[in-house]
């Protein structure tokens, strides 16, 4: 009897514990979250799973409003809200009484989110990382909020992976772009993302990212840049720029020297440019002879692929077998900026020379009318 009642005890201690154990893990989260979200300590998904952290995750929670932030958990160190429909980010969307001195990261991506107020966030000093891809943002209205970040004193992953409105010329929002970093405080930020963002070129605004001088890494994979054609000299702590899948068909002059430049004043900076639209003809000569010199670690160069070139048994040879690049009608033409598929050998388009001829039959008949009538 004696026995059974200590087995009784230690069973239901264990119990006691055990519950204990599952509350403090498995705390619910308030109930402005309509039992829609997770909160409670987790495994991150940010730093590889390595650690636990207080975490609220509002994934495809059906939410079309951020009221409910108001009530974010103060201790919460990992933030997820994605999936959602929230085209406009209120003013002050966390408690503004609360400091947040925990929150780490901040994962909002795909909720449609069209317009960043000003002072959206706040509290957020500690925050490193943000996400903000997939998104349709519109930094361009008349309504421009330039200090969007600024209270991000922190920050040091931005993640803008296909995040802004496909309706903007992306010159206009690289613009609206520069005049943020300008304004925010992003001395820290170590690593940008703009993927899939459709960027075919850094336009005027060569400077853009002169504003983050601690920016190591930069991915502009997936877009549409015909050239490196922004500043780097700017850029003292840069080691990696990805231009993976856009439309370089070779580097110009003027980026290869910039680049060369760079790597003679700072440490080795790392580029990769995969699967391009690389053009193995003439033009390419001084490109090709500059990636066998160079001392700018061009990540896999070796296995750059032609997509186009003269002769047309340069297709599909990579870079370092070419070795005959002759110059064909197309290329010289190229050369003198009058590229297309229906020029003349000699430099005048079909359109030009039609154009004459008319202009000459005209003024022939005309003079022969004049000497008609004066005869």
């Amino acid at each position: 009897m004696v026995l059974a009642k200590v087995w009784f005890l230690v069973v239901w201690c264990c119990v006691l514990w055990g519950g204990h154990q599952i509350s403090a893990t498995n705390t619910s989260c308030p109930s402005a979250f309509l039992n829609r979200c997770s909160c409670g300590m987790a495994y991150s998904p940010y730093d590889g799973h390595r650690q636990m952290k207080y975490t609220v995750n509002c994934t495809n929670s059906g939410f079309r409003t951020a009221s409910m932030l108001h009530s974010l958990p103060e201790e919460t160190e990992v933030f997820i809200f994605t999936g959602n429909t929230i085209p406009t980010l209120p003013i002050n969307m966390f408690n503004k009484t609360l400091f947040y001195n925990d929150l780490d990261v901040i994962d909002m991506s795909n909720n449609h989110i069209r317009f960043i107020q000003g002072k959206t966030f706040h509290r957020v000093y500690r925050v490193k990382t943000l996400i903000l891809n997939h998104n349709d943002l519109d930094i361009t209205d008349k309504k421009e909020r330039p200090r969007l970040f600024s209270s991000f004193d922190s920050l040091e992953h931005l993640h803008l992976t296909n995040a802004f409105s496909e309706k903007i010329n992306s010159s206009d929002y690289l613009l609206s772009l520069e005049d943020i970093f300008y304004e925010s405080t992003l001395g820290l930020l170590k690593t940008l993302h703009l993927e899939q963002n459709e960027i075919s070129t850094i336009g005027n605004n060569t400077g853009v990212f002169c504003q983050l001088p601690k920016l190591q890494d930069l991915f502009l994979t997936d877009n549409r840049l015909r050239d490196f054609d922004f500043r780097i000299d700017c850029l003292h702590s840069v080691r990696y720029i990805n231009l993976e899948r856009n439309m370089i068909a070779r580097l110009s002059e003027d980026a290869m020297r910039a680049l060369d430049n760079f790597n003679r004043n700072n440490s080795t900076v790392t580029i990769r440019m995969q699967q391009n639209n690389f053009d193995c003809d003439c033009r390419s000569k001084n490109f090709i002879q500059w990636l066998n010199t160079t001392k700018v670690n061009i990540e896999g160069w070796s296995d750059l692929k032609c997509v186009d070139g003269y002769p047309s048994t340069n297709i599909g040879k990579t870079l370092s077998e070419v070795q005959e690049l002759p110059c064909s009608s197309h290329s010289k033409l190229g050369r003198m900026g009058a590229v297309s598929h229906g020029s003349h050998p000699h430099g005048y388009s079909s359109s030009t020379i039609g154009a004459l001829s008319f202009l000459l039959v005209f003024t022939t008949s005309m003079l022969l009318a004049v000497l008609y009538f004066h005869k």
